[in-house]
This record gives structure tokens, C-alpha cells and sequence, in this order.
């Protein structure tokens, strides 16, 4: 049986252009004066920094180590291979050390990972890379090697549509590759993406799952929410509306109101174009009004007048309670605004903020379940602004629990992998600096 050292020792060989770039990577030094000059290395780098030669120049020194990672493959195997560059002076000469510090081995079915332990000996595990993101390639410098064309061509994974996939999710398309290969092929791609991106629960999305819905998917953009919508709306002896699925989701049906039909209801959300998170917090406004559901309430013919009326007639009775809240949690939550990555985290000073900001986004944040939530402490909501545009309404983040609940922008739509990034580094902050403890009001 193969031991950790076995798969370091046999593993593939990056070229010699790989350790070159991440030699480039490294900053050089020249030493000089009227007489002298000295040059550490004559290879090209991104950066050279020029120092004055004195008789108490050090010229002899440990500079630094980077880690730089690499994708290879060949018909059999791929493999996520991380290197350590260490850069050191000797009399002024620039001299370099490299060892392989981590590699992922995705072959025979198997996801293999080992790390570097001491000088020559692996384990089986990763090794820490020494980064906030501890053993995360996410953030690596990774070497640019047309690495994902070339396992399109000949790996394992070449029957796959693969488009600028990231190596961290390598395992995962490896180990679920039939599935995904499988629904591409029927043309449910939206459905791939899902399971590539890691969205779905595949303990419940199997090969044998993926048959029997297969007209279903079939040649369509469904996702994986909208079968559930389906599945669940026929459990209630009722049928999916074509388009539904756009703005009703299986988690919101048991709020419809009780004796109005699922089909009555999916015809109004689409006739409307209303999002079902946003009717059901119109609903509940009524109902802390204590306004009875009649027909004429239900179903009203302009959803969006009659949410903003109902949200301001409900604001003008708690306005004043409801101020004071938002200032005071505003006060004592400060610590939860930041600017992380181009993004600027803002809490809302008082309700009509959020109001404001549900009208601009066409979002139910502006609701009066969301304002209560956030008046009493049950949730926290931050508001996303681009750092260049501050004024401007952008996306809204619900922290509940030590986490994000729901990253939403317009019209519900989803934050992008940059957004995303800075919003779980806004998180991790948020949780050291607060002890993960929204201290709420009392």
C-alpha cells in the first residue's frame, strides 16, 4: 500500500517555465554606488528594489518563502500540486529553494492529499499554508499554465463542459463527474452548473435521481429549486404553473394564505411579477394591522401600492419605537460597518432606510417583518454599497446566527464570487471583532 511519500516522490513534475514564473514572482535586489554594483540575479522579475552599497550592507540573508500553486494532468490522473519558494542572499547573489509543500491527487476515483510535515517526510492531509484561509488554494498565486483546456482534452474529466472552474473544485467535479457529465448531456445545464458550483445536497442528487426526473430537466434550464417546487406543490394535490418558479419557492408555500388555491396563487405572482417573499411579507403586514384577509386584501390588483401602503400605515403607528431601535442597535453595532474588498458594509439608521432600500432593489427587505426583525434584534441587516458609489442601493446582507442568511441584490438576485468573497471576509471579521455575538437590544 502506497504511503505518503510514495505519491510525493512519484508525483508528476511541474517544467522548469513553472519554477521560472514563480522565481519572477520573487522581488530582486541591486546593490550599487559611484564605483560598484552589485546585481542578486540576472532572471526577470516583477520587481526590483535598488539599495545604496555601504561597507555595512548586508549582503548575506534570508529574504522570504512563497507559496505558488500548479495544475497538471495527464490522461489518468490530475494533480493540484502546491510549491514553496524560498528566496535567500548569499554575498549578494540571489539563490533559491524550492519544495513540493502540498498535493491533491484526483485518479482511480479517488482524492488523494498529502502535505509536507518535516524536510522530506509527508503525511496523508494537507499542511497549512500559512494564510488567514489556512489550507484554502483559493488565494494562492496560481501558475497560469492553460491547465483547464488541457484537462478537457485528455483527463478523466474531458467529456465535461468546463468553463473557468476554480482548482479548489476540482474534487468535487471529479468525484461527482458521471452526474455532471450525465445532465449535460441531456441538456439540463443549468442543473450541472448547480452541482459543479457545489449549490444542490447530493446526498440527494444521484445518477438514479437524475433518471427518473430526466424529462424533467431534459433540454431546459431548470434548476434543482424548481423540481422541488414541483415535488412539494404536487404533494398538495396541485400542478407547477410554468414560470412560477421565477418567483415562488417550495420553502413559501405553507404561508399562502389558507382557501387561496396554489394555482390562483402561482397565476397572480406571474401575472404581477411579484416575488412570493415579497407578497408574503405584504400578507403579514395586514395581519399585524389585524386588517382581515378579505377577497379584495388577498388579491389586490397593484400588490406593490398596497405593500408600501400597508408598510407605511403599520410604520406611522410603531415610527417612533421603531426609530429609537434602529439608532440604538445603529449605536451599539458599529463595529459591523467596514469596508472590505471595494464593498462598504452600512447599517441602516432607521426604517425608512430599509423601505427605501426594498423600493430600489424590489425586494421585501423593506418590509415590516424585516424592520421588526431588525428594531428587536432577531436579525441584523447590513447594507452593501460599492465604495465609489455610497448613495447607491446595491445588495443587503441578513446576519443571523454567527452567519449570512440571505445575500440578495436586485430583484433577488444572487451576489457574484467577488461579492461573495468579501462578504465571508466581512463575516470572519465580524465574528473576531464581536466574539460571533450580536449584541442585541434589550
Amino acid at each position: 500500500m502506497k504511503n505518503a511519500n510514495d505519491y510525493a516522490k512519484n508525483c508528476l513534475k511541474p517544467p522548469k517555465a513553472f519554477f521560472d514564473w514563480c522565481y519572477e514572482q520573487m522581488p530582486t535586489y541591486v546593490w550599487k554606488n559611484k564605483e560598484k554594483e552589485i546585481i542578486a540575479s540576472e532572471r526577470n522579475h516583477n520587481e526590483v528594489r535598488e539599495k545604496r552599497l555601504t561597507k555595512k550592507s548586508r549582503l548575506t540573508f534570508y529574504d522570504r518563502k512563497e507559496n505558488f500553486m500548479t495544475v497538471l494532468c495527464t490522461k489518468k490522473r490530475i494533480e493540484i500540486q502546491t510549491y514553496t519558494i524560498v528566496s535567500k542572499f548569499e554575498n549578494g547573489k540571489q539563490i533559491f529553494l524550492s519544495y513540493l509543500l502540498n498535493l491533491e491527487q484526483l485518479a482511480d476515483d479517488n482524492h488523494i492529499k498529502i502535505g509536507l510535515r518535516n524536510i522530506d517526510h509527508y503525511e496523508f492531509g494537507l499542511t497549512n499554508t500559512g494564510t488567514m484561509f489556512s489550507y484554502s488554494t483559493q488565494y494562492l498565486l496560481l501558475y497560469q499554465n492553460n491547465w483547464l483546456n488541457r484537462i478537457g482534452e485528455i483527463s478523466e474529466l474531458r467529456y465535461l463542459d468546463l468553463e473557468e472552474e476554480y482548482p479548489e473544485e476540482l474534487p468535487h467535479i471529479y468525484k461527482y463527474r458521471r452526474l455532471i457529465e450525465f445532465a449535460q448531456k441531456i441538456g439540463a445545464g443549468e442543473l450541472a452548473s448547480e452541482i459543479i458550483a457545489q449549490r444542490l445536497d447530493m446526498r440527494k442528487v444521484t445518477v438514479n435521481w437524475l433518471k427518473r426526473n430526466k424529462e424533467f430537466f431534459k433540454k431546459s434550464d431548470r434548476k434543482y429549486s424548481t423540481w422541488e417546487l414541483k415535488n412539494e406543490i404536487e404533494n398538495r394535490g396541485s400542478k407547477l404553473i410554468d414560470g412560477a418558479e421565477k418567483y415562488l419557492s417550495s420553502r413559501l408555500l405553507d404561508e399562502v394564505p389558507n382557501g387561496l388555491s396554489l394555482i390562483r396563487f402561482q397565476n397572480y405572482l406571474i401575472k404581477h411579477k411579484v416575488n412570493a417573499r415579497y407578497y408574503v411579507d405584504y400578507i403579514n403586514t395586514l395581519k399585524d394591522l389585524n386588517i382581515s384577509l378579505s377577497e379584495s386584501h388577498i388579491l389586490p390588483k397593484d400588490i406593490y401600492k398596497a405593500h408600501d401602503e400597508a408598510v407605511a400605515r403599520l410604520n406611522a403607528m410603531k415610527r417612533e419605537v421603531v426609530r429609537k431601535e434602529f439608532a440604538k442597535r445603529a449605536k451599539e453595532l458599529k463595529e459591523l460597518e467596514m469596508r472590505v474588498q471595494g464593498y462598504q458594509f452600512l447599517l441602516p439608521k432607521d426604517a425608512k432606510e430599509l423601505i427605501e432600500e426594498g423600493k430600489s432593489l424590489e425586494m421585501c427587505v423593506g418590509g415590516s417583518s424585516y424592520i421588526n426583525s431588525h428594531a428587536n434584534g432577531e436579525m441584523t441587516i447590513v447594507l452593501i454599497r460599492r465604495a465609489n458609489e455610497l448613495d447607491k442601493p446595491y445588495y443587503t446582507l441578513e446576519y443571523r446566527d454567527k452567519k449570512i442568511i440571505q445575500l440578495h441584490g436586485y430583484k433577488n438576485k444572487n451576489a457574484d464570487k467577488f461579492l461573495q468573497e468579501a462578504s465571508n471576509e466581512w463575516l470572519k471579521r465580524v465574528n473576531e471583532l464581536i466574539g460571533g455575538e450580536i449584541r442585541h437590544v434589550s
